[in-house]
């Protein structure tokens, strides 16, 4: 080869060096950007899956307040005559106690007396459906078994009925919707007495 040609060479061969470095280069260049570019793509995704959890976890508990509320007040509405009605429950126990103290041989020999009485009736049972239309209602205590969170036991007595049974109810217990307005005062049985 004659030296014309090997600087021809060279200066090719240079050329292609400095081609090859400028590429290497720009992929080692290329290949940070792409890195950097990753790195900003996986924290967007990330700070966009968190505001998601965020604003899932805010619907959630705004679902949840909003029915929360809805129950209260419907609670409200439904309860709100408590209060009233309590005052009332004495009424018809008199009303009871009225009919009770009356005898049934009187009732049918004396008209005044029977007109008083189906008169009497006539506002207890108008009264009984009007509680009834609040959802207060009463409920039945005798031969149940006894239950602390419905009944309020007077007395206990040796009966023939098995020991723990309702024998006598001497106010009558009412619920409002599903609570306790007022429990109903009983007598329970002890069971047969033994000898």
């Amino acid at each position: 080869m004659n030296p014309k040609d090997k600087i021809e060479k060279n200066k090719n061969t240079r050329q292609k060096n400095i081609h090859t470095t400028k590429g290497k280069e720009a992929n080692t260049s290329n290949e940070k950007k792409n890195d950097e570019l990753e790195k900003i793509i996986v924290e967007l995704k990330q700070k966009l899956k968190d505001v998601e959890d965020k604003l899932l976890r805010s619907l959630a508990e705004n679902d949840n307040l909003r029915k929360r509320h809805e129950k209260e007040t419907e609670d409200n509405l439904k309860y709100a005559t408590k209060n009233f009605a309590s005052s009332l429950l004495p009424v018809t126990d008199n009303f009871q106690r009225a009919m009770q103290s009356v005898q049934n041989e009187k009732i049918e020999e004396n008209k005044v007396l029977k007109n008083l009485v189906i008169g009497i009736q006539a506002i207890e049972k108008e009264l009984g459906d009007a509680l009834e239309k609040n959802g207060i209602k009463k409920f039945e205590s005798l031969d149940q078994k006894f239950n602390p969170e419905l009944h309020q036991a007077v007395s206990k007595i040796h009966s023939e009925k098995p020991d723990g049974l309702v024998v006598e109810e001497l106010q009558k217990g009412f619920m409002i919707g599903d609570r306790l307005l007022r429990a109903a005062m009983v007598v329970v049985s002890m069971g047969p007495e033994k000898k």
